[in-house]
């Protein structure tokens, strides 16, 4: 990781850690790549994404390359863009699941799939060395409409939902124009929720972080299930017919015994990371299924994929990534899918069989996380309280300026206990 990537992009405040200078400097920095490099380009529905977008087109065209601009379209269609037109990069301008003063830059190399640590620092050094090509071999800019395209490859990896009501809350984020429209086309009856385009309430007390609103809507409309994705749509959290939250952990769970069921489970392995629960690998276990875990970041979890052939794998937050279909992780595609599984059994039933530990996660916003997180001291106190629990893993955020901490016990007053002893110890440093 560099000074300005972290585990999913560039990511900060806009006009405070992320400016137009950042975005121009980056598609300078990616035009770069050969002559006539070719870009594709989305956004989502944050109030800077126009601007953060458009000053990355500029620093590309600016370079000498080309920028294919499909407007706003959940991070997976650039990815599956990308491919489809043969583009060198793709890059997303967002900040996925956080509140909308946030936005980002993820970039994504020629094969689909997020870029790697190599490209990152390659793209980093070129960012502080301004190219600019001449008059007449400047790029072009190059808008297209993608999302039908994009629609119908989702429609055509799914199976008829005839009969079946489906709550989908958007998130105000990408998915609002795209995730309805492909339920619908299914032949399923779709509630849609937070489908707003104006760009202040993204992930405003909706979407996969705050799933209490979808039980909320999913139980008042005695829907088969609700789905929530965030403000990119690569994030999947669901919601049962009871109104029971289904994670992750247990999404992945349940798509591990499908797939193992129908043949399609290359190499009996599934790949999860550090959070990933152990009442999943358990479950996963008693099938004969073995689980590779990564560090926290679904970039990871698509290289261990890559690496050890896996065709499935994912994060307690909700990033699926199923092989078959695509390279990255796509909450809209995962909805999709698991749709069909609850077609033939009803989702309480399907997650009802994995027992998850409890787990407790909290996040403390520090002035210097690396410093922090070097301090013996704090070491020293993060190892006397995980004598008391299963697991615990105390991190530097990869897209914010805090420290993540997630304990897992046997009861969820052990996780806890734990948990507020590194909390409070932190919070005392920082004064």
């Amino acid at each position: 990781m560099g000074e300005l990537f972290g585990t999913d992009g560039i990511r900060g405040v806009v006009g405070e850690g992320l400016t137009s200078r950042t975005a121009f400097a980056l598609g300078n920095a990616a035009a770069r790549a050969r002559q006539g490099t070719r870009i594709v380009l989305g956004r989502d529905t944050r109030a800077s994404s126009d601007m953060l977008a458009l000053a990355f087109a500029a620093g590309a065209l600016a370079g000498g390359g080309n920028v294919l601009d499909g407007g706003v379209l959940p991070t997976a269609a650039v990815s599956y863009f990308v491919l489809k037109k043969e583009a060198d990069f793709g890059v997303v301008v967002s900040a996925s699941h956080n509140p909308a003063r946030y936005n980002g830059l993820k970039v994504f190399g020629p094969d689909g799939r997020k870029a790697g640590e190599k490209a990152e620092r390659r793209l980093e050094k070129y960012m502080g060395e301004y190219a600019f090509a001449g008059p007449l071999s400047m790029g072009r800019y190059l808008p297209f409409s993608g999302r039908e395209e994009y629609i119908k490859s989702l429609v055509s990896c799914g199976r008829p939902l005839h009969g079946k009501k489906f709550v989908l809350d958007c998130a105000n984020g990408a998915a609002g124009k795209v995730a309805p429209a492909v339920f619908e086309r299914l032949g399923a009856k779709v509630i849609a929720a937070c489908t707003g385009e104006g760009g202040a309430d993204i992930n405003e007390g909706c979407g996969a972080l705050h799933p209490e609103k979808l039980r909320r809507l999913t139980l008042a409309a005695g829907a088969d299930a609700g789905f929530a994705y965030d403000g990119d749509a690569d994030r999947l959290i669901a919601c049962d017919e009871k109104g029971n939250i289904v994670d992750g952990d247990r999404i992945l769970c349940i798509f591990a015994a499908a797939m193992e069921k129908a043949g399609k489970l290359s190499g009996r392995t599934v790949v999860g990371t550090a959070h990933t629960n152990t009442g999943a690998e358990l479950y996963l276990k008693k099938m004969g299924v073995g689980l590779i875990r990564t560090d926290i970041g679904d970039k990871y979890v698509a290289e261990a994929m890559q690496k050890s052939g896996a065709a499935l794998g994912g994060e307690q937050s909700g990033h699926i990534i199923l092989a078959e279909y695509a390279v990255t992780g796509d909450g809209i595609l995962s909805s999709v899918k698991l749709a069909g599984l609850i077609a033939e059994k009803k989702l309480s039933r399907l997650a009802g069989e994995i027992r998850l530990l409890p787990q407790v996660n909290a996040c403390v916003r520090v002035k210097d996380k690396v410093r922090l997180l070097g301090d013996e001291h704090l070491r020293a106190v993060i190892d006397r309280a995980a004598e008391g629990v299963g697991r615990l893993v105390v991190r530097a955020s990869g897209t914010e300026p805090a420290v993540r901490i997630f304990a897992e016990a046997k009861t969820k007053r052990a996780a806890r206990a734990a948990v507020e002893r590194v909390r409070a110890e932190i919070a005392a440093r920082e004064g």
